[in-house]
């Protein structure tokens, strides 16, 4: 059977159990999203450029619980100190918690709908409406995930760092639903790796739902190191009360088939947002990221940069659509793309795109394509420094960009180590985790303050 046989038949005879009646209204709604449409997503334009055919055709099998892989997978970033929480084939496990402000729910989405359904109903299904054919497989067949609520008034001074880790023997399907809330003047950092443990295929369906209540700060940091047989659809809705902010920072190192896809929906008045985006593709790899902000009130800021690196026969796309509706005056949007190719086989495929309903604002998009400077690389070569040093140098330069805005140090000193040993060709899926450190790495020390 393959992997659209067994969405299909399972979504057909979907029980709802007894779980909230929001849930059970949210399955129905996406079971027949999905008997009506399948998955013919990509007459979507949104969805245009995605193509996960070979992952749908496959067969793939769903897991059951295991916890015996609970302690087969950590994370070893010197010096970050996180409040880890692991989820491991679709299903949270139960980890030591760390001492955790009184008030705060960390727990697995499936307890989470047995003792807290009131909590899940402030965040499943707020986020977006049932439309598109993933999000409906996710929503009517989720295993499990991480559900985090974050009462009024709390700053989590921790980071949570959820580890999602694929460890299988056999070919499988990942359906992994995450609920995130943020009270009022409430404050978390939140760290989302997604990592494979070997090199066996995996498809992964991911969707994190989150809801930002006002004068509430969020800073999302996701974290993409797969192996080149898996794919990966990592969803992420969030919406915005007023006052709020937002800071989501992703890198992608590695993968098979990515399709990062965000929506961000702003319903309050001073509203801030800032969306950066790293990706490093080589040989065969597919990225595609799409982001959607929608300025629906006044005086609220969004600023989007994406930025890319393809080699090889790498293929990229970048899709951005920034909506500004009848009302929403003052409004300031400025959406970049850049990238380099660093090969005549590799292709990308960028779309910045403005939908503007109002005359008061101030709005900006933009897109690059090309190659290294030829004429930068022959001045330092021109002073002593070998071309490949050069080339590394220049695409440094070109990343830190993104990376300078991490605000936690450790990672972002971790991460610049692993995009510098990407550029040279060392980084390949870790044995341990998304971000550790390979001990037997060439050095090559980059002064990132002379950039």
């Amino acid at each position: 059977m393959t992997t659209t046989e067994l969405i299909l038949s399972k979504t057909a005879a979907l029980s709802t159990g007894d779980g909230p009646q929001s849930l059970a209204a949210l399955q129905r709604q996406a079971a027949d999203f999905l008997a009506e449409n399948r998955f013919a997503f990509r007459k979507n334009e949104v969805w245009r450029n995605v193509d996960f055919g070979e992952f749908m055709d496959d067969e793939l099998t769903s897991p059951l619980p295991d916890n015996s892989r609970q302690t087969s997978f950590s994370c070893d970033i010197p010096n970050l100190d996180t409040t880890k929480l692991t989820v491991c084939n679709g299903y949270y496990q139960a980890n030591a918690q760390d001492s955790i402000p009184n008030g705060v729910i960390i727990c697995s989405l499936r307890e989470a709908l047995d003792k807290h359904p009131q909590l899940v109903e402030k965040v499943l299904g707020q986020t977006t409406p049932v439309n598109n054919s993933f999000l409906s497989a996710n929503t009517a067949l989720f295993t499990d995930g991480v559900f985090i609520y974050i009462p009024d008034g709390v700053t989590v001074e921790k980071p949570l760092q959820i580890l999602s880790v694929a460890d299988h023997d056999k070919p499988m399907l990942l359906q992994t639903r995450n609920l995130v809330y943020i009270g009022k003047n409430s404050q978390l950092t939140l760290i989302h790796c997604d990592d494979s443990y070997n090199h066996n295929r995996c498809f992964s369906n991911t969707v994190t739902e989150i809801v930002i209540d006002e004068d509430a700060r969020l800073d999302h940091y996701k974290m993409q190191n797969l192996n080149d047989n898996s794919g990966l659809i990592n969803q992420t809705f969030v919406r915005m009360r007023q006052n709020s902010s937002l800071l989501s920072n992703g890198v992608s190192f590695n993968g098979g088939n990515i399709r990062n896809h965000n929506e961000i929906r702003m319903d309050g008045e001073h509203c801030n947002v800032q969306v950066h985006g790293l990706y490093l593709m080589d040989k065969e790899q597919k990225i595609d990221n799409y982001v959607y902000v929608e300025h629906s009130h006044p005086n609220c800021d969004s600023y989007e940069l994406f930025k890319g690196i393809l080699d090889d026969n790498a293929h990229g796309s970048f899709n951005g659509h920034v909506l500004v509706c009848d009302g929403a005056f003052k409004t300031n949007a400025q959406q970049s793309n850049k990238n380099i190719l660093l090969t005549d086989k590799a292709t990308i495929n960028s779309k910045p795109f403005l939908e503007i309903y109002n005359d008061d604002v101030k709005c900006s998009h933009g897109s690059s394509i090309g190659q290294l400077d030829e004429q930068a690389l022959f001045y330092m070569m021109q002073r002593g420094i070998r071309r490949h040093t050069a080339t590394t140098l220049l695409m440094f330069a070109f990343c830190d960009e993104v990376l300078k805005d991490i605000n936690i140090a450790p990672l972002q000193q971790q991460l610049r180590e692993m995009v510098r040993r990407r550029l040279q060709g060392e980084l390949t899926s870790c044995d341990n985790c998304v971000i550790g450190c390979n001990t037997n790495d060439c050095h090559f020390p980059i002064d990132t303050s002379r950039l």
